[in-house]
């Protein structure tokens, strides 16, 4: 009996740094992004900057979800001297996209409403997450999956143990 606790013990271990490393990681993977939301109406625009330095890192993110979603949003992104380098018609609920980072400076997650309803719309932008912080949140899934099908180990041995012990 005092085995099965141990084991409980070992792998209830495994679940929780496995909860533990997942909170984590989107807590590491989402902390450089700058978010903005807004109800945006036809012909106004949502604009979202974030200082990049591209010693860090050459690549930037973004990401934009429609709150029922509708046609006719346009995201652009700006850099430092308010060039357009990318340009981009949304034709999904959420969309995610990338951009080199050029120079150093504020680049801006602009979107526009083209249509004649308001929307809710959120938006991220930010520095891509380097390789450390996506293997953190990669793996954490997977220990939390070795830490559940221990929790049905244990217990499938538990019963098999007690079968034999009240024989």
């Amino acid at each position: 009996m005092q085995r099965q606790g141990i084991f409980f013990v070992i792998v209830g271990s495994i679940v929780g740094v496995g909860i533990i490393l997942s909170f984590y990681g989107n807590q590491v993977i989402f902390e450089d992004l700058i978010k903005g939301e807004g109800q945006v109406k036809f012909g106004e625009n949502l604009i979202i900057p974030v200082e990049l330095d591209n010693t860090e890192t050459q690549t930037g993110i973004y990401a934009i979800q429609i709150i029922n979603f509708k046609e006719g949003i346009t995201a652009k992104i700006l850099d430092p001297s308010d060039k357009e380098i990318e340009s981009q018609s949304i034709n999904e609920e959420v969309f995610e996209g990338r951009f080199n980072i050029t120079m150093s400076g504020i680049y801006k997650l602009v979107i526009e409403n083209t249509d004649e309803k308001e929307v809710k719309i959120f938006g991220v932008i930010g520095p891509e997450p380097d390789a450390g912080k996506k293997s953190l949140v990669s793996i954490s899934p997977w220990i939390l999956i070795i830490g559940l099908i221990g929790v049905v180990g244990v217990a499938i041995y538990a019963i098999k143990n007690r079968k034999k012990a009240l024989s």
